[in-house]
């Protein structure tokens, strides 16, 4: 079955007075079969999160801005959470959507509407739109939302549900034994499987990692999502599943394979850091990742003194060929 692309949006907004808002926006975007990601910046909860939101702006394919009656809460620098999302979504070159509530009095202004005003100011340089109704907010995000995707690449595909796949107590992936037929396939099923493989294969697929980062004498545990080519992922997989191998030596093999990436952007981060170490990924994500190769048939669990592991396939095997062969010499 052709799987559907799927663009990530980021929505950032101020929580008060936006709730409503906010909420029928993201229903706009869901009905659209957009992902959306973000969180709306308020005062009363924990102190606000910037790494995870430049993590999350990083992997988004658009970036939306809801601007209300107000700046919002300040960052330290002097410019609201809000003017920093949007200045580091520019940064990155991301396409941006700003969606400006009302228009302010040109007299007696208070100092919130006289910031508010400045921030007006810096968003009308970019693509932005008027609002004064919920209605007429949610109408202007759908036609400037398939505007502004209407020629974009990229998105996301879903990995292969789990349906057919049982996940142990102790951790392992347990395969059932019905579904090892791959040198028994039909030339239909052989078609069938090929476009799959063409369709997957060039696609990304987002993972994530944690790291401990060592800065001015503390040890923190930080996450941040990576995007990898499935292609690049299976064959660094292949060349570990050659002979029998552990889930652990496979997770070791991924890590190894973003561990610069990961360093880089948690340096930028984090630039008084002095150390990155520690580069985990995420189980369940690297268990999903076997369990697509196994429904291709490109990988078999097998048996190793009592403890499961796992070893490419006679098909396997030929991808990763094909794979080395379609590489360009250097």
């Amino acid at each position: 079955m052709t799987q559907t692309k799927r663009f990530l949006v980021y929505v950032a907004s101020n929580h008060k007075g936006l709730e409503s808002e906010r909420y029928e926006v993201a229903r706009q975007l869901a009905r659209m079969g957009l992902l959306t990601c973000g969180f709306p910046c308020r005062e009363d909860t924990t102190p606000y999160d910037w790494n995870l939101a430049k993590s999350q702006i990083e992997d988004a394919d658009l970036f939306i801005m809801i601007l209300g009656d107000d700046c919002g809460p300040m960052a330290p620098t002097g410019i609201s959470y809000l003017h920093r999302e949007l200045v580091y979504a520019q940064s990155l070159s991301k396409p941006v959507l700003s969606f400006v509530k009302n228009a302010l009095p040109s007299q007696h202004q208070t100092e919130e509407q006289r910031r508010l005003a400045g921030f007006h100011t810096v968003v009308s340089k970019g693509t932005f739109r008027l609002w004064h109704l919920r209605e007429e907010l949610t109408a202007h995000v759908k036609t400037s939302v398939t505007n502004a995707l209407s020629h974009k690449t990229g998105g996301w595909l879903k990995l292969p549900s789990e349906n057919s796949v049982a996940v142990s107590s102790d951790r392992s992936v347990k395969m059932p034994v019905e579904s090892k037929l791959a040198d028994t396939t039909t030339v239909e099923d052989a078609k069938s499987d090929n476009k799959e493989w063409a369709l997957q294969a060039r696609q990304l697929s987002r993972l994530q990692f944690t790291a401990k980062v060592y800065e001015a004498g503390n040890n923190t545990l930080e996450e941040i999502s990576i995007s990898q080519r499935l292609d690049v992922l299976f064959a660094c997989a292949g060349e570990i599943m050659k002979s029998p191998s552990s889930e652990d030596r496979l997770r070791k093999g991924f890590e190894k394979l973003v561990e610069d990436e990961v360093k880089r952007r948690l340096l930028e981060q984090h630039p008084s850091a002095h150390a990155i170490d520690d580069v985990k990924i995420n189980r369940n994500q690297s268990q999903q990742l076997l369990q697509q190769w196994f429904k291709l048939g490109l990988v078999d669990s097998v048996n190793q003194g009592g403890r499961n592991a796992w070893q490419l396939t006679p098909k396997g095997i030929k991808r990763i060929v094909a794979l080395r062969l379609s590489r360009p010499a250097v």
